[in-house]
């Protein structure tokens, strides 16, 4: 019996371990280690924060659905791997818990900075986890009126070493992920709109270095060219550094007037990885892989999704797909006759406006050296956006399809 061990249960964690159920047998056996027995479809958080989704919408109980997929569950926090030792400690009940593995897959995400930025628990705002979202719900119930400004922190990218993998999958990023930023932008227009008062509203988005920079320069032409019709405000080189009650402050002194302030926070490494075996991970804590998401050092050890230093911006698509080269390398190590996935990055999503039944589909592979750049305003493009996140939930989190249904 093989014992593969997966940490994390977000959209890298579900489908590296849904991946290899199915193309393993009885010989595998797979257990995931969450610090939550629930996981959520991640990209609608910003529909629960215009209250155009519950909580109970976006839900999966891991505990109920994994053992039903032969899938052994565990709550518990990680909080150190010792690759040398093949060991992985936890907590779980209040206690330590330290268990071995044969093989193991890191998907721990990346660690949201709020801590960076001075004020933001008093001032701030944000829909990166479940209760930011209903908190800033709250907030938007009472809105009248006033300037909104929405904007990303920076990204603590590493450097050295380098990925064992083509340096066009890896470039240079001033923010982890912009997408949210600009879903929350055209969104929060339809949300006010249908409340009346979206003439009293005025929007400022801003960027720690160019806007939507893993976007080809035509689309960020045409996101520019949108953002001035629509009257919002861009700037770009603002690297926020404090949230006051009425406006937002930069690192070198510049301000911006806002009585509501959304930020998508500074992205770091995983404190759990930095507290790991040193040479598992880069100068800034992300581990260190080559193209089969393998770590170079320990090769019994996987990444995939936002702890792997390969995937850049930190996105969904990017962590199901490495997810499953992850998961079918692993499965071909073992014996298995499965083809190999492959790792071709691409920014995929869809930022959605469901109170106006539009969105904006985006597939654009420009910033790896690819030449596809789309980005299509469409209602079928909301409509997908909505069959996602259902089949997501139906599916309990196993996109087995995923990779048929992204460009479609």
């Amino acid at each position: 019996m093989v014992k593969v061990l997966v940490l994390g249960a977000r959209f890298g964690g579900l489908s590296a371990a849904y991946t290899l159920r199915r193309i393993t047998d009885k010989n595998v056996e797979i257990k995931v280690i969450n610090k939550s027995k629930y996981t959520y479809f991640r990209p609608a958080f910003p529909h629960l924060a215009v209250g155009y989704l519950e909580k109970k919408d976006i839900e999966i109980n891991l505990e109920q659905e994994l053992p039903k997929k032969d899938i052994e569950f565990q709550e518990g926090e990680v909080t150190k791997i010792d690759a040398k030792k093949k060991l992985v400690y936890y907590t779980t009940n209040g206690k330590e818990v330290k268990e071995d593995y044969d093989y193991l897959i890191i998907a721990l995400g990346a660690h949201l900075s709020f801590e960076e930025i001075k004020g933001f628990e008093e001032n701030g705002f944000s829909v990166c986890e479940p209760e930011y979202a209903l908190k800033l719900r709250e907030r938007l119930k009472n809105w009248d009126g006033g300037t909104i400004a929405i904007g990303s922190g920076k990204f603590h990218q590493g450097s050295n070493p380098k990925p064992e993998a083509p340096e066009t999958w890896t470039p240079r990023a001033d923010s982890a992920c912009e997408g949210p930023v600009f879903e929350l932008s055209i969104m929060l227009r339809g949300y006010f709109a249908k409340k009346g008062v979206l003439d009293k509203t005025k929007f400022i988005v801003f960027s720690p270095g160019e806007y939507l920079s893993d976007l080809s320069n035509e689309n960020r032409s045409t996101v520019n060219g949108l953002y001035k019709s629509l009257g919002i405000e861009l700037i770009n080189g603002f690297v926020v550094k404090e949230i006051d009650k009425d406006k937002v402050i930069s690192e070198d002194g510049k301000e911006i007037k806002a009585d509501l302030t959304i930020i998508l926070p500074p992205y770091s490494a995983n404190p759990v990885l930095k507290n790991s075996t040193k040479d598992l991970v880069d100068d800034a804590g992300f581990v260190i892989t080559n193209k089969y998401m393998q770590s170079i050092n320990y090769p019994e050890v996987y990444a995939v999704g936002d702890s792997n230093a390969i995937t850049v911006p930190k996105l969904g698509y990017l962590a199901v797909m490495s997810a499953r080269v992850a998961a079918t390398h692993l499965a071909r190590t073992l014996g298995y006759n499965v083809e190999q996935e492959e790792y071709n990055p691409m920014v995929v999503c869809v930022a959605d406006n469901p109170y106006e039944n539009m969105a904006i589909e985006v597939n654009d592979n420009s910033w790896y050296g690819g030449n596809i750049k789309k980005a299509t305003p469409s209602k079928i493009a909301h409509l997908k956006k909505e069959m996602f996140t259902k089949y997501y939930i139906w599916s309990k989190g196993d996109m087995a399809l995923e990779k048929f249904l992204a460009s479609w």
